[in-house]
């Protein structure tokens, strides 16, 4: 449901409980970002926190109890804001009938030292949201601008400006049908006009002041999912209900969650039409609000910092996937040494019969048994001996080469291993894990430092996976490679058990038992192999060895490592194995994973 009109009318309400009946003072005030803000009113026990917000998507306004960081610069507006509002009283509070404008009033002291009122316009129009502050009302009722938050000159919209020392015009009318200037008869006639038409949808696109949400509402209630002329009558009733719940303010904030569940929307009344999941019900809108938008925030940068970080890997596991070919390249070239050397040897032997300026010659390769004839290509612009150092010389690099090209050849794909696995973390990985594989990513040089210093007192929040095994053992799963790393170098015990798929990227996995069980060995195997590239495969290889048998590769990137004096287990993490596994995962630690 969009932050409609309706909704708005629950904040207002709430707003003018808790604000203007206790005689808040609006005590600080700060702009978090271009588009949001927060009014802090003090009042004589408790202080509440006001958040406004005219993003395109997010745009509301609801009180808060969530802590947001304040900038240390505040921008323009927010100074103005401060200039005129600070430690004024919220006196009164206007929404134009089942518009998405609130105006909030304030008594203030002015620059002159006299008692005004200046007004705060709030209008929650989607991508046309905006934040303006307006002067006390002139001889004629006017209202001059004194300051947006997104300001409009003519050249964006000829209509309507939005500037500073501009008259303040109301939003224009919408053309539609104002529910409350609409009777019985003029809603037939319409009805009759648009026979035949989704009944949601003809609503919504003709009737002022619904949202989507409130329209199909109205369709479910009525039981007309189609427009009719013997439906006019049960709309017009649904209606009618729909409407009494704004002017009577008879609200019930309620959220909609959906099958998994995750909240997928909210209400401000109880609705009767189907819904995905299962609905909760809210005494508050603003908790409402709080918890919904909150969720949608982390959804939105879990979907974005997931997506950026996936394309910074796959652009590195790209760019050293070429590298590892170069390499292989000269590791080929570097292997001809000894062919360089009969090269040099055979042209020294024959350097009678070798014409000068030749390109090419054939010799007989009396290196090999069978004495086949060998081609070797000259430079003509150098004589056949010159031609014979020059081999000689390729022979010495390819010699000295080799071992380097394998050593950095070794290390190229370590590092592919250690970017497959974290490209596979990211397929599965929640926010707080996501955080993490970028402060990672940083530290790795794959991404580049924060241009802020580091917090000193920020520490690693190391949050697993834990599990409860048939046998009542506990099982812990990394979620990231330095979670994978502080599980077995901090967390595990020396002789308790570790596994891990065998050779493909996968999660760590601790038994925290010195002498396990039979079947929790099993399980933890299936929780490697589920956690693990090989989730949807059979037969899957999993390693285990007992922590002090697991070495951290030397030089090597957080969670890889080495292990020795293992043994193996093949199982597959079909999902007959691991409904049961996965059921025992404790709420406290977190949602059940996917």
């Amino acid at each position: 449901m969009a932050f409609d009109a309706f909704v708005l009318n629950a904040v207002a309400l709430e707003i003018e409980e808790k604000l203007i009946k206790t005689g808040a003072r609006l005590s600080r005030i700060y702009q978090l970002n271009p588009t949001d803000m927060l009014l802090y009113f003090k009042g004589e026990q408790e202080v509440h926190t006001l958040f406004l917000s005219i993003h395109a998507l997010r745009g509301r306004i609801n009180f808060t109890n969530r802590h947001y960081s304040h900038p240390n610069t505040p921008p323009p507006f927010c100074m103005l804001v401060r200039k005129h509002l600070g430690n004024g009283f919220l006196v009164s509070l206007e929404q134009p009938p089942l518009e998405r404008v609130l105006y909030l009033t304030f008594a203030v002291i002015n620059e002159n030292g006299k008692k005004a009122e200046k007004t705060l316009a709030a209008e929650i129009m989607g991508r046309h949201s905006n934040l303006i502050l307006l002067d006390s009302p002139g001889e004629k009722k006017e209202r001059v601008i004194l300051g947006v938050l997104k300001p409009v000159p003519p050249s964006i919209n000829r209509v309507r400006t939005l500037l500073t020392n501009h008259t303040y015009f109301p939003p224009p009318p919408q053309e539609k049908l104002h529910p409350y200037a609409l009777d019985y008869e003029h809603f037939c006639q319409e009805m009759v006009r648009l026979q035949g038409q989704p009944t949601a949808r003809a609503l919504l696109e003709n009737l002022q002041g619904l949202s989507p949400f409130l329209a199909e509402e109205i369709a479910a209630r009525a039981k007309t999912p189609f427009i009719s002329g013997e439906a006019a009558f049960p709309l017009w009733q649904k209606l009618q209900e729909i409407i009494n719940f704004y002017t009577e303010k008879k609200w019930e904030p309620t959220l909609l969650y959906d099958k998994k569940p995750h909240p997928l929307d909210y209400t401000i009344i109880k609705p009767l039409q189907p819904t995905a999941g299962y609905c909760r019900s809210f005494s508050s809108i603003s908790g409402l609000l709080d918890e919904f938008y909150e969720y949608k925030e982390k959804e939105e940068e879990k979907q974005s910092l997931s997506f950026f970080l996936t394309r910074h890997v796959e652009q590195a596991l790209k760019k050293i996937r070429k590298k590892e070919n170069t390499q292989l390249s000269e590791l080929e070239m570097a292997g001809k040494a000894d062919y360089y050397r009969h090269c040099g040897e055979l042209i020294l032997m024959n350097l009678k019969q070798i014409p000068e300026k030749s390109h090419e010659f054939y010799l007989q390769n009396i290196f090999l048994e069978q004495g086949e004839m060998i081609k070797i290509i000259l430079d003509p612009r150098i004589s056949p001996s010159l031609n014979a150092q020059r081999y000689f010389r390729k022979y010495r690099k390819a010699r000295q080469g080799e071992k380097k090209i394998s050593e950095n050849l070794k290390q190229t794909r370590n590092e592919i291993t250690y970017l497959e696995s974290v490209l596979f973390s990211l397929q599965k990985a929640e926010l707080p894990a996501l955080r993490e594989i970028r402060d990672e990513l940083e530290e790795t040089g794959y991404l580049p430092a924060p241009q802020k210093p580091s917090d000193p007192k920020k520490t690693f929040s190391f949050n697993p996976l834990k599990f409860v095994s048939s046998e009542g053992e506990e099982i812990f799963v990394g979620r990231n490679n330095r979670q994978n790393e502080y599980l077995v170098q901090r967390f595990a015990g020396k002789t308790e058990l570790w596994f891990h798929v065998k050779d493909m990227p996968g999660a760590h996995v601790i038994v925290r038992s010195d002498f396990p069980h039979e079947n929790t060995i099993k399980e933890a195997a299936l929780l490697a192999a589920y956690f693990s590239r090989g989730a949807h495969s059979s037969n899957v290889t999993v390693d285990y060895t007992t922590v002090k048998n697991v070495r951290r590769l030397s030089g090597g990137k957080p969670g890889m490592v080495t292990y020795s004096n293992y043994k193996t287990l093949y199982v597959t993490p079909d999902k007959e194995s691991l409904d049961a596994l996965l059921t025992r995962y404790p709420s406290a630690k977190g949602k059940k994973p996917e």
